[in-house]
């Protein structure tokens, strides 16, 4: 009989503590649909990937044709393995250099979308980016680059959690009596500028550049409130050590590069850093990094691992595979689980609008022919 009521009480108990569990979920939730219904004083942060050198031009539109022929680019993150719902960032990039213009650096396209707030909000992006380039020496080079987009921004009300739907005893007890708001989508112009400046000499290649993202800082509220996006700013800066030289697709010796960088990003209170080094032999990447979001080494710190593969077609045209584990440092955000990130990307070196004419031939010939930086 003992038994059995002990038995009974571990039952109560463990129903008890599981109703604890929900209800403490449920009004997280609830707490973040308040933010999102209020549409005010909530800082809001672009996505951001590991491997920010594999889509630059999200980062910046300056990279659009920064090396020669054409790069097509996808990529995937998933965030936070350990929380519920849907938690992830994809892009596609492609851009062409066109030399063959005076002061043409290229023009490409960029989609991207995100999945926010447990899946309830998502993002889609399109933007179109050209860029001008402005030859110094024959050694430096700076060009500049913009992208005009369009923004999507949609949110699903039906899955979200309300108060009345709560019970201190039963947790979720049904439907709500909120009435949706009629708008669940809104779509609005962006505007992103940046410039780089790259430079060549004694076997390294270095890249210093920086953009302001959300220029106009459009609104984006779902509700007849005032909701700016803030505008997000990028410094980045990194290095390609050429330890040893590259001697060709078919030859044995397959090079030896370094590649340091660090890249900074700031949106309104909130900051990001990344800081690594990637290293590229015999056709394999390998790399460590090290995030902080808070200008904090005990805040919000990860430990980023790379490893990927660069598959040549022929001497002109290859397919590189990355992927990136994140690993936190710190127990601010080591209960969210790791994320994971890979891009595939594809490069054709000798893929341009148009062939190169006599007057483009003379013009360089009396003048200087700039550098042409193979990307790492």
């Amino acid at each position: 009989m003992k038994t059995l009521n002990q038995s009974s009480k571990s039952g109560i108990q463990f129903e008890s503590t599981m109703k604890r569990a929900v209800y403490k979920i449920h009004i997280i939730i609830v707490l973040l649909t308040l933010c999102l219904l209020s549409g005010l004083n909530v800082t809001a942060q672009d996505a951001h990937f590991s491997q920010y050198f594999s889509s630059p031009t999200y980062y910046n539109p300056a990279y659009t044709g920064l090396s020669l022929g054409m790069k097509v680019r996808f990529h995937g993150r998933k965030l936070f393995n350990n929380l519920p719902g849907e938690n992830y960032a994809t892009n596609f990039s492609m851009d062409i250099a066109d030399r063959n213009i005076p002061g043409a650096g290229g023009i490409g396209m960029l989609f991207n979308q995100t999945s926010e707030g447990l899946g309830y909000i998502k993002t889609t992006t399109a933007g179109f980016l050209p860029a001008v380039r402005i030859p110094l020496s024959q050694n430096a080079i700076i060009q500049v680059g913009a992208m005009a987009s369009f923004v999507t921004r949609q949110v699903n009300w039906d899955g979200m959690i309300f108060p009345d739907q709560l019970d201190p005893r039963w947790g979720y007890i049904g439907p709500s009596s909120f009435a949706n708001p009629a708008n669940n989508k809104v779509v609005f112009p962006d505007f992103s500028f940046g410039g780089i400046f790259q430079f060549e000499g004694n076997n390294v290649i270095g890249t210093l550049g920086g953009a302001v993202h959300h220029m106009m800082e459009p609104n984006q509220s779902f509700l007849d409130v005032d909701a700016p996006l803030p505008r997000r700013y990028v410094g980045h800066f990194d290095l390609i050590i050429d330890v040893s030289e590259y001697e060709g697709y078919y030859n044995r010796r397959k090079g030896f590069r370094l590649n340091p960088g660090i890249i900074y990003e700031q949106q309104a209170s909130l900051h990001n850093f990344n800081i690594g080094l990637n290293l590229y032999m015999s056709h394999v990447y390998l790399g460590i990094w090290y995030r902080n979001d808070a200008l904090e080494y005990t805040e919000y710190a990860d430990i980023i691992f790379l490893a990927g593969m660069n598959i040549g077609f022929s001497e002109n045209s290859r397919m590189k595979l990355v992927y990136t584990h994140d690993m936190a440092i710190s127990t601010n955000n080591n209960f969210a689980g790791p994320s994971h990130e890979i891009s595939l990307i594809l490069e054709f070196d000798n893929l341009r609008f148009f062939r190169e004419s006599e007057i483009i031939k003379n013009v360089r010939s009396r003048n200087f022919s700039p550098i042409e930086c193979s990307p790492f």
